[in-house]
């Protein structure tokens, strides 16, 4: 009796273990996945691009949002090749939207590839990761096509605000010799001929 009461016992057990490590193994994918590194996705200028003149200001989002302690942002700028980084160089998280970076670079750059090297934090679990991207800066490079675009609604809008005063001009006209007319100041001039006799 008491020989089949440990035999029963020891196959509780070993259920047990086999319902835990069950357990265990479907939740580590999950876990793996709350701890996973913030990835590059996209940048401004894109990897790789020749560009004709240095950027303004670089841009780069993340899979998630980032620390925005000073501290938990290091970004290098570094012309390739080059022993030493390039200063002053900006960074910042966005506040509006913590997915992006933002890197205001020296404007004097001068013509060649340069490397941006980026540390960043996860806000989500203090994950650290790190990588780098590269543009390059050619004078022969031809120059971006983006100005037509941001010209389009430029022009859009001063024409309906040239439109509009045009519209508001000639309704004011319109009033102006409605009114005149009411108060007997316009209309057609009054003849000799029409003028009432006086006896």
């Amino acid at each position: 009796m008491l020989a089949e009461h440990s035999k029963a016992a020891k196959r509780t057990a070993l259920a047990a273990t086999a319902i835990a490590a069950l357990l265990l193994a479907a939740t580590l994918p999950s876990a793996r996945s709350a701890l996973a590194e913030a990835t590059l996705v996209r940048t401004a200028p894109p990897n790789d691009s020749i560009l004709a003149e240095a950027p303004a200001r670089v841009e780069m989002w993340f899979d998630q949002p980032l620390a925005p302690a000073f501290a938990a942002t290091e970004v290098t700028l570094a012309l390739a090749g080059a022993p030493a980084e390039l200063r002053p160089l900006y960074a910042a998280v966005d506040h509006r939207d913590p997915t992006r970076l933002i890197i205001s670079p020296p404007q004097a750059l001068n013509t060649g590839r340069y490397v941006i090297k980026w540390r960043i934090t996860s806000a989500q679990d203090d994950s650290v990761s790190q990588g780098e991207y590269t543009f390059v800066i050619s004078p022969s490079a031809a120059p971006a096509s983006s100005g037509e675009g941001e010209s389009g609604p430029d022009i859009l809008f001063l024409s309906l605000i040239t439109l509009a005063g045009i519209g508001g001009a000639t309704f004011l006209g319109l009033l102006l010799y409605l009114f005149r007319r009411a108060l007997g100041f316009g209309g057609h001039p009054v003849s000799e001929g029409t003028l009432p006799e006086h006896h």
